[in-house]
């Protein structure tokens, strides 16, 4: 992502031939097919785990099934006796909900209909490759160029980190938004508009990641005439609310009740929050956690204002302080979520100078791993 990153025209390429993509695409699916045959024979029949992809896959089982509503209390006590062997009670930090818009089932409803254990395998396989192409995608619109060691390094790192690594052992979807957040903002550099917002309105499936990034690309793009990313996004968001009420007419308001109850049992709050309250007392820490989200909020004012008038460099500054800022004080982020900080990190990689910069950043990445 260079100074430009907003306005590069996009580059036209006969490099790769279409016989080439049906090769790779194929290469592709094959070795997902072998890991996830791998990974069920060693892990998942004989270890179930991923709480966060189960409860999602069973309220997809249950509707496409039974017709059940994904919201039902009765699906979440299946969930329950599943996951605890029991119902949960107010003191259990999870009680089971299915708390995401209905709209992400149309992500993974064919593993629905797959026994857990097969559609689990096949799940953690494909955050895997999509944390890959978080990973890649994050040091091309970074604009950094590592020496061809450092890049499988880093690429190694990407899905080892604690981050990644925790997101793909939960099944969690934050991996899926951070994939959908780059490949948006790929769109938007290369001039993709629609495809732009397209992906933008997929990241609305946990939108506590990309609130505020998405009010940004929103504003800047009135100010640079950019109208089909705001179009694309509120016709692809159009047709994902109306679509899946189609499926289940009350959902908004069942997402919005599962929301508040999950809000209840979960008891962390932003990582800023986290942060102050490790460090400090809680009577300081909570006044503290407000003042310092309200300046962080403030600070990102400035560069969105050079960003909407041109001026050269403040889109890509604006851009990377904004998932900065938004992964600190955003509500309920886990830190599944942080996978999306790894354009911010290449960025800093790519700034680094000297003879020692490939070696200053994989020392960076190794000290991460270790904390």
């Amino acid at each position: 992502m260079t100074n430009l990153l907003a306005n590069r025209s996009v580059k036209q390429t006969d490099n790769h031939p279409l016989v080439v993509w049906i090769i790779l695409g194929g290469l592709i699916v094959f070795l997902i097919a072998i890991e996830s045959f791998a990974l069920y024979t060693v892990f998942t029949s004989k270890f179930p785990s991923g709480n966060d992809f189960f409860v999602r896959w069973l309220g997809g089982r249950e509707y496409l099934l039974h017709g059940t509503n994904p919201y039902d209390q009765s699906v979440a006590e299946q969930a329950q006796r599943a996951m605890f062997g029991r119902l949960t009670t107010p003191e259990d930090k999870d009680e089971a909900y299915f708390a995401y818009p209905l709209y992400t089932l149309y992500f993974f409803w064919p593993l629905s209909l797959l026994p857990y254990a097969w559609a689990q395998a096949i799940w953690m396989t494909l955050l895997q490759f999509m944390l890959l192409g978080v990973t890649v995608l994050s040091i091309k619109l970074a604009d950094w160029s590592p020496p061809k060691w450092l890049f499988w390094v880093t690429l190694f790192w990407g899905v080892f980190f604690y981050n990644g690594a925790r997101a793909i052992i939960l099944g969690q979807f934050s991996v899926l938004v951070g994939l959908a957040l780059l490949l948006g903002l790929w769109a938007i550099e290369t001039r993709r508009d629609i495809l732009a917002g397209i992906c933008l309105s997929v990241t609305t499936i946990k939108p506590q990641m990309v609130v505020l990034v998405i009010m940004f690309i929103m504003i800047w793009a009135v100010f640079q005439f950019r109208w089909r990313i705001i179009v694309s996004f509120g016709l692809s968001m159009l047709t994902l609310l109306l679509s899946s009420m189609l499926l289940v007419p009350s959902w908004p308001l069942d997402f919005i009740r599962n929301t508040i109850a999950y809000s209840d049992y979960v008891a962390f709050g932003t990582p800023l929050e986290n942060l102050l309250h490790f460090l400090m007392p809680p009577s300081l820490a909570a006044p503290l956690t407000v003042i310092l989200s309200l300046l962080f909020l403030l600070m990102v004012l400035p560069g969105w204002w050079m960003a909407f008038r041109g001026r050269p460099g403040a889109y890509t500054w604006a851009i990377m302080t904004t998932i900065i800022v938004g992964s600190l004080v955003a509500f309920r982020s886990a830190t599944t979520n942080q996978v999306i900080l790894y354009l911010p990190l290449f960025f800093f990689f790519q700034r680094l100078t000297g003879l020692q910069a490939g070696l200053k950043a994989a020392l960076t990445e190794g000290a991460l791993m270790v904390i």
